[in-house]
């Protein structure tokens, strides 16, 4: 008996009466924002699956280097293997220290950090190590883009897990991972947000609708004149007076407003599983769609009824701009592939008849 594979959909299907977002959901303040560090350090105490000298030799010089600050002079003449082949005017490239890891190390910033706080950061091996499990990091300094060091990372790189589902093994990637707390913050971002009298919110999803409800809902709660809208993706925003000494009471406060936000209609298909994820306001228009002995026709309501069709062909009809669920209920019904429905939904982009955006992940 033929199985029949039904891929996976989620239909945001929300009502017109849908709850509202906070703003602190929807937007940022200008200025709040994190930034972005990196550093470049080792990761020692593997168990001989670090980078092969011979391959990544820029590992074996950084590490002579890090000793050579460390008082410690070191003979790459007693380093290397004599099996390697390798001349004696390149020592460094065949050094056989193979428990040893050129690493990059990046880490987020947030807002308003502080001196001493901790923060997580991610590591992910350079050179051709096989594992970074449970090596430590060494002293490692993060620096921003204007070169200056905000945050020291050290720690150890946690052991990988392994868990059977369904009779099969997933094994995370053991050359990168993240250190939970694996860094603190030795410099602060300077802010003046204290003084601040006008703020600029930024749209996650920038939309004029959504903008236009921001402004009046902002407005509505703090006095007419407060926030007015820039573009589609900000809105300013005056401190108004009772505030004056509690910028950031006003801001609390003013992150709790609720607002109606509205969306685009979008499609979203990842071919690799076969899921489609689809959006408020997605409808069909007037096609049929045939894959091999299957149908399915998507009909004006005042349209008459098609003909019975041949035996073999399975025929399905929906109207016209019905919930996009019906169309995938229909092809599901009919035993239409995970792959093949991301291919009829490209499809119907291409000609026209899905009236939203199509996003392929």
């Amino acid at each position: 008996m033929k199985k029949t594979i039904i891929a996976v959909l989620a239909v945001a299907a929300f009502a017109s009466s849908a709850n509202a977002s906070r703003i602190k959901d929807m937007a940022t303040v200008q200025g709040m924002r994190t930034n972005q560090l990196m550093g470049y350090g080792l990761m020692v105490g593997l168990k001989n699956t670090g980078d092969r000298s011979y391959k990544t030799p820029f590992t074996a010089q950084t590490l002579v280097a890090m000793l050579k600050r460390l008082g410690t002079t070191v003979d790459v003449t007693q380093l290397y293997s004599a099996d390697a082949g390798s001349s004696q005017t390149r020592y460094l490239r065949d050094v056989m220290v193979e428990n040893v890891a050129a690493v990059m190390v990046t880490a987020d910033l947030p807002p308003f950090a502080k001196p001493g706080q901790k923060m997580d950061i991610s590591v992910s091996s350079l050179g051709d190590a096989r594992s970074l499990e449970g090596g430590t990091l060494l002293i490692t300094p993060l620096k921003g883009a204007n070169g200056e060091t905000y945050a020291v990372a050290q720690g150890t790189f946690p052991l990988m897990r392994k868990a059977n589902k369904k009779k099969e093994v997933f094994e995370q990637i053991a050359t990168q991972g993240i250190i939970t707390g694996g860094a603190i913050v030795e410099k602060e971002v300077p802010n003046e947000f204290a003084a601040k009298t006008k703020f600029t919110l930024l749209l996650d999803k920038p939309d004029f609708t959504s903008v236009t409800r921001l402004v009046a809902q902002v407005n509505k709660k703090f006095g007419e004149g407060v926030a007015r809208g820039l573009d589609a993706g900000a809105v300013e925003v005056n401190l108004p007076p009772k505030y004056e000494a509690d910028s950031f009471g006003f801001v609390s406060e003013l992150e709790s407003v609720d607002v109606k936000t509205d969306m685009v209609a979008k499609v979203v298909l990842d071919e690799r599983s076969g899921t489609v994820i689809v959006g408020e306001h997605v409808e069909i228009g007037n096609v049929a769609i045939s894959i091999a002995d299957m149908t399915v026709k998507v009909k004006r309501e005042k349209d008459n009824v098609e003909p019975p069709t041949p035996t073999k062909e399975k025929l399905n009809i929906i109207k016209e701009n019905s919930n996009i669920s019906e169309l995938v209920n229909a092809l599901n019904a009919l035993g239409v592939s995970p792959g093949d429905m991301v291919a009829i939904f490209k499809a119907l982009h291409s000609s026209g008849a899905l009236n939203a955006e199509l996003e392929i992940l």
